[in-house]
């Protein structure tokens, strides 16, 4: 839901400044994001791109870095004030339940149009809002619409309708893992002596069809907790993409992972163990080396986290006390954590600058990117060794599971 401040190829100083924030939140705050399906992309002319909203407006910081910065339709909430501009950029619009004049619409759409017909990208969230519930919310008219105004505009470039979705490991989390997938083009050809409803349900149908295709769609919170569990554990020790197992899993899980599962539950009841992405983790090699390992990156990341407390606390202390929805937890930390990270390192590096502590300034340096790097195996590493530690009994019947796991999806390759 935001983007740098370009139009016909030129990037305003506003857009620099946007372009280097999504980037840095999006190596610093994102432990890694995958692109799949990257020849689906265009590489010239304008694009339509039509993407599934799950995790507040921190979708954009990602969909962004990797779509070629398209411009984004945004909600005029996000540039209401002069903080939400410097993390937000696009073309303002009031959506329903905004506050504002809906009457300037017109004109917002009509910059929306014009950036088509220069050649440029466009990002729009059909959905309106974000969620991560089990399916998409309803999607709205207004992006069809925008689209039937070009194709019925004369002296125009072809337009190409590109479907993206995104899937996050654990969306509230710092250093969590994401996967943008593209879909295939959506096609604009109508007949043309359909009327110009019919041509809107058409085209509806198709995008809908389209966000599908690129989406997870299940019947339940509970069922999309349970197949988002085994695709990461299917993830686990393989390269298999965290998307395509959640897909695997979205018309019916197998037998055989539901019945492992329950076992390992059954083996499992009264145990004191610890979970990541809500899979017990034990380590698949020797349990001393990974205690080694964890002994290693430990004071690192403790290390790291001292040296930007009153940052990390902030981002903390933001996730906790304003989010009204999981699906606004990432934004907040972002949001809070962010500057406060830039004013603490800031802060840091004249005081030590000015002391002439060159030596302490490229150990806080190295030492803050180190435990950035690290955080995200740290915390594996933890959940795994402590339930190796405290429940060893265990740790046979859930590899088996893992495997059963694997052994169950079919090859990504098929």
């Amino acid at each position: 839901m935001l983007r740098l401040s370009r139009h016909s190829g030129t990037v305003s100083s506003r857009g620099v400044w946007h372009q280097w924030l999504y980037r840095f939140i999006k190596r610093f705050y994102f432990e890694r994001v995958t692109l799949i399906h990257p020849e689906r992309l265009p590489g010239t002319g304008p694009v339509l791109y039509l993407g599934l909203h799950r995790n507040g407006a921190v979708d954009g910081y990602v969909y962004d870095q990797v779509l070629r910065h398209p411009v984004f339709m945004i909600s005029t909430q996000l540039r209401k004030n002069w903080f939400a501009r410097l993390f937000f950029d696009g073309i303002a619009v009031n959506r329903t339940k905004d506050e504002g004049d809906r009457a300037l619409n017109d004109a917002a759409l009509r910059q929306c149009l014009e950036h088509l017909r220069a050649g440029g990208g466009l990002f729009v969230f059909p959905e309106g809002t974000s969620s991560l519930g089990p399916r998409h919310l309803p999607f709205k008219n207004g992006a069809v619409w925008l689209l039937l105004e070009y194709l019925e505009g004369g002296n125009r470039p072809p337009l190409q309708v590109v479907p993206v979705g995104i899937h996050y490991e654990c969306p509230w989390a710092f250093r969590s893992k994401v996967e943008v997938v593209a879909g295939l083009p959506v096609s604009t050809g109508l007949p043309p002596d359909a009327s110009r409803i019919e041509r809107l349900k058409t085209m509806k149908r198709r995008a809908q069809a389209a966000l599908e295709a690129v989406g997870i769609n299940v019947p339940s919170d509970e069922c999309q907790e349970l197949i988002q569990r085994f695709a990461y554990g299917a993830t686990l020790g393989t390269g298999r993409s965290y998307f395509q197992s959640l897909k695997t899993m979205e018309q019916a899980v197998p037998e055989r992972i539901l019945e492992g599962w329950r076992g390992l539950e059954q083996e499992s009841r009264g145990a004191t163990l610890w979970f990541h992405q809500g899979v017990p983790l034990f380590p698949t090699g020797p349990v001393v080396l990974y205690l080694a390992a964890l002994l290693v990156v430990c004071p690192i990341v403790f290390a790291a986290i001292a040296f930007n407390l009153p940052a990390y606390a902030a981002g903390w202390h933001a996730g906790k006390k304003f989010p009204d929805g999981r699906n606004v937890v990432s934004l907040w930390k972002i949001l809070v954590g962010i500057p406060a990270l830039a004013l603490w390192a800031g802060a840091v590096v004249i005081t030590l600058l000015l002391l002439g502590k060159l030596l302490w300034l490229a150990a806080y340096v190295a030492v803050t990117c180190a435990g950035v790097k690290l955080y995200y195996r740290f915390k594996k590493l933890a959940v795994a060794v402590h339930n190796a530690l405290r429940r060893p009994g265990l740790r046979k019947p859930a590899l088996a599971f893992h495997q059963t796991v694997l052994q169950s999806l079919p090859d990504e390759t098929d």
